[in-house]
């Protein structure tokens, strides 16, 4: 007789996403974000050539988004956190975009 396969009850996306961002990725995210704007600005202003300059502005915008990225998914997606801290990340990611993403161009 035929039997329909069984399958396990999934899990919604929602609890998907917010077990990947657990402490450790929020704080690998935030270290290498920095540690990528660091080494772009030191590209930036130690080489001499364009092309230098371009890395370092390559490399310091990367971090940028990874850095953003952290802080928005670790401020929208884990519910566990006091909601203080969860503004702060948002907050936190939000002047890292505008800052140092938009208004260092014009300085």
């Amino acid at each position: 007789m035929y039997q329909p396969v069984y399958q396990p009850p999934h899990r919604s996306t929602e609890e998907v996403m917010t077990s990947m961002v657990s402490d450790t990725f929020l704080a690998f995210a935030m270290v290498v974000g920095l540690l990528l704007m660091l080494i772009g600005s030191w590209l930036m202003g130690l080489m001499d050539t364009n092309n230098g300059r371009n890395v370092g502005q390559v490399l310091k915008s990367l971090g940028v988004v990874i850095l953003v990225g952290g802080g928005l998914l670790g401020g929208l997606l884990r519910k566990d956190m006091d909601k203080w801290v969860r503004a702060a990340l948002v907050l936190f990611a939000t002047v890292v975009l505008v800052a140092v993403g938009f208004w260092y161009m014009y300085l």
